[in-house]
């Protein structure tokens, strides 16, 4: 196996800890206190407090990577345009599930190596991108996206890879991926 640049890997690993320790503080105002409604309110009991709005299912990352395809629910599915279920793969760094999106193909792995992430950024343009509340790391290689975001730690990542179908435009290939990351990024606890 070829040596790694230790200038690149360098620069990645601080972006990798520069997101994971950004994303701890990125939501940091509080939100503002409900200001009660004076004692001679007469405004009508509200009807939507019967109506409750679901919440997505939450799980550790451990669990979710043993079972990637949880990582999107079926809200998620609709809302990214996904028909059908994922489909677990085994792969050399853990399962993965694999969704096709508006032609991309894109496989997600919640507990992805830094070892795997420095090997698939080596040769390809590196940029920082937000994912969700979080910053990735976006490497774009032979019509290949690659993204890793680091949320507990930075040494294990939640990777997408997205590959387009033949004859599909690559501009959307990293937006798909970075979607799915996102969605599966809510399912987090």
């Amino acid at each position: 196996m070829p040596r790694l640049d230790a200038h690149r890997v360098s620069a990645l690993v601080l972006l990798f800890t520069a997101g994971f320790f950004g994303a701890g503080c990125s939501g940091g105002q509080a939100a503002p206190s409900p200001t009660p409604a004076p004692a001679s309110s007469t405004a009508p009991p509200s009807t939507t407090s019967s109506a409750t709005v679901s919440q997505p299912a939450k799980y550790a990352r451990t669990e979710l990577a043993q079972r990637p395809c949880r990582a999107l629910d079926a809200r998620d599915l609709a809302a990214l345009g996904i028909a059908g279920q994922g489909e677990e793969e085994a792969t050399r760094n853990g399962p993965s599930c694999h969704w096709k999106l508006a032609g991309q193909n894109v496989d997600l792995q919640l507990d992805a190596p830094l070892s795997y992430a420095q090997t698939m950024t080596r040769n390809g343009r590196v940029t920082q991108v937000p994912v969700g509340p979080h910053m990735a790391v976006q490497a774009e290689f032979q019509h290949i996206c690659f993204v890793f975001v680091a949320v507990d730690r930075p040494d294990h990542l939640v990777a997408a890879t997205t590959i387009p179908d033949p004859g599909v435009p690559q501009d959307g290939t990293c937006r798909a991926g970075a979607a799915v990351a996102a969605a599966a990024l809510t399912h987090l606890r």
